[in-house]
């Protein structure tokens, strides 16, 4: 891989985009797609370097995606907690002020 795949000197010129930038994402123009993954698609040989930069890329993406489904996982938990005590508040606020008032 050349300096540009890498991220380490960006050419503007170039239309691939460097590695380090790519998304995971194919927008329709396969000439936009890094050169990594153009060889894979066309199936060249890969150097050894480009199999590890490309697995490693993928490998950041599946823990990026990981984190986003576990964190709207723990966020809907938290909606439906919230929910339901604000609901019983709601339902039975005479008794939930009978609880917090002080005895007379």
């Amino acid at each position: 891989m050349d300096k540009h795949e890498k991220g380490i000197e960006i050419d503007p010129t170039r239309v691939d985009v460097p590695l380090p930038q790519w998304n995971g994402r194919y927008r329709g123009d396969p000439k936009r797609l890094p050169k990594v993954v153009q060889k894979l698609v066309h199936r060249r040989p890969l150097t050894p370097e480009e199999k590890a930069e490309l697995l490693w890329r993928f490998y950041e993406l599946d823990q990026g995606g990981r984190f986003g489904r576990k964190l709207f996982w723990i966020g809907l938990i938290v909606i439906c907690i919230v929910g339901i005590v604000g609901f019983f508040a709601y339902a039975h606020w005479d008794w939930v002020l009978g609880r917090l008032a002080p005895p007379r």
